[in-house]
């Protein structure tokens, strides 16, 4: 069984010109969690779908979920205080739901409107062959590190920008997790960094531009650009 889980919990902290959170921004009458959630749920390859919300946007996104009536989605969950606990909830109630060690687990932002099809499978099929995958694409621009002065210049070569869907054998996201609250590491903000440091290799599979994350008010004028 292949689930998704879009993670629609965010503060949108850095987007304090819109006067709703940003995954109830609404693009062409649609919220913008929504189209994360259309994606998985018209594709054969996934059977279910959550969404993970925070108290706020709760009641709003069950009611969007009750409008649209989709087969695929089964539930809302309650996300916690960091990305980290919000996933950990959801993996947490999907294990009590019975969920098999070896179902497929696609954990994706919802603040990522663009991921298309192609990408989701590649995930489920990268996951077949090495168990633990995250969407990335490589570094094109020049690099450079300093503050405000520049201080040197990065080799780009062999340099990602992490996207999601990460995708997981349900037992190897649950286990990380697991063991990263035993051993106290909390606030990490990448699931493909909890399953390395558990031992686990973690492949790459190759996202797109358009898979970008809505962070600032820039992003969401580009995104608007693109879909209105």
């Amino acid at each position: 069984m292949n689930i998704a889980i879009v993670l629609a919990a965010g503060k949108s902290e850095r987007l304090n010109d819109i006067n709703v959170p940003k995954q109830l921004y609404l693009l062409n009458n649609v919220p913008l969690f929504m189209y994360s959630v259309l994606t998985f749920n018209n594709l054969e390859d996934i059977d279910q779908v959550y969404v993970v919300t925070n108290e706020e946007c709760y009641e709003k996104i069950n009611q969007y979920l009750d409008l649209y009536r989709l087969e695929k989605v089964k539930g809302i969950f309650l996300g916690g205080k960091t990305r980290q606990e919000s996933v950990y909830n959801a993996l947490k109630k999907l294990e009590a739901a019975g969920i098999n060690g070896d179902d497929i687990v696609l954990i994706h932002d919802a603040a990522r409107p663009l991921m298309d099809k192609f990408i989701v499978l590649d995930n489920i099929a990268g996951v077949k062959m090495y168990d633990a995958v995250t969407t990335a694409i490589k570094v094109k621009d020049t690099v450079i590190k300093g503050d405000e002065v520049l201080d040197d210049f990065v080799d780009r070569e062999g340099l990602y920008q992490v996207q999601t869907p990460q995708s997981f054998r349900f037992r190897i996201i649950k286990d990380a997790h697991d063991n990263a609250m035993k051993k106290g590491l909390g606030a990490m903000t990448d699931d493909s960094a909890l399953v390395k440091a558990n031992g686990q290799p973690v492949h790459i599979v190759k996202g797109t531009t358009a898979n970008f994350k809505v962070t600032t008010i820039d992003d969401l004028k580009l995104l608007e650009m693109i879909i209105l």
